[in-house]
Parts: structure tokens; C-alpha cells; sequence
């Protein structure tokens, strides 16, 4: 079992910084539309390492990248020289855009009632 909303978070996010499609992730890291639409919306199954450093390599992130993220529900640290204020500050906007997640989930719930 791993974190796979953060997974789906951190492809969205690179998606949107490279002003990428679903389809042009699809293309570059042949890994089928489905399977990213499955990613991309969070949804819980067992992946195969070597999907997620496919997906990681097409984003330009480091092989074992998402693979941490699922595994940690976290973002690595990318830069080795990063302070430990930067690192931490990392961690707490995680933590934030976690209970944002849990807030709005909550918010749908209770609206559709």
C-alpha cells in the first residue's frame, strides 16, 4: 500500500509546471493513458517500481522519486546542499496540503448531503 494521493499530487503539480498533458506524459513515459488517469486521481493498487521510475523519469525527476513519495506520503529532498529550514518547510507545507485535502473532502461530503 503506498500514498498515492501524494503521488497523484506531485504528477499534477509537474504536469502543470511543464504545461504537460495527460497524453504527452502518456507519450514520454509509455505508460498508458489509463493507468495515469488511475495515478493522477489517487486511486489505491499495488504499482510496479518500475512504472513509477518510468513516470519519474519522464518528469525529469530522480528515478526512485515517486516511489519515495508513495512510500513516505512526502517529497524527497532533491538538493543535497538544502538547508534544514528549507527541509523542514517542506515537510510542513506536505502537512498542510494534506488537512487542505482532508478539508475539502470533508467540504464535498457534507455538501452532497
Amino acid at each position: 500500500m503506498g500514498d498515492w494521493p501524494a503521488v497523484a499530487r506531485v504528477i499534477n503539480e509537474r504536469l502543470t509546471s511543464l504545461g504537460w498533458t495527460q497524453k504527452k506524459l502518456a507519450e514520454v513515459s509509455r505508460v498508458s493513458t489509463a493507468t495515469l488517469r488511475q495515478i493522477q486521481q489517487g486511486q489505491d493498487k499495488n504499482r510496479q517500481p518500475a512504472l513509477l521510475t518510468a513516470i519519474s523519469r519522464a518528469l525529469g525527476l530522480p528515478d526512485a522519486y515517486l516511489q519515495e513519495v508513495a512510500d513516505t506520503g512526502r517529497e524527497p529532498v532533491q538538493s543535497s546542499g538544502e538547508s534544514a529550514t528549507v527541509a523542514e518547510l517542506r515537510n510542513e507545507l506536505a502537512e498542510l496540503r494534506e488537512r487542505v485535502a482532508a478539508i475539502e473532502a470533508h467540504l464535498r461530503i457534507t455538501s452532497s448531503d
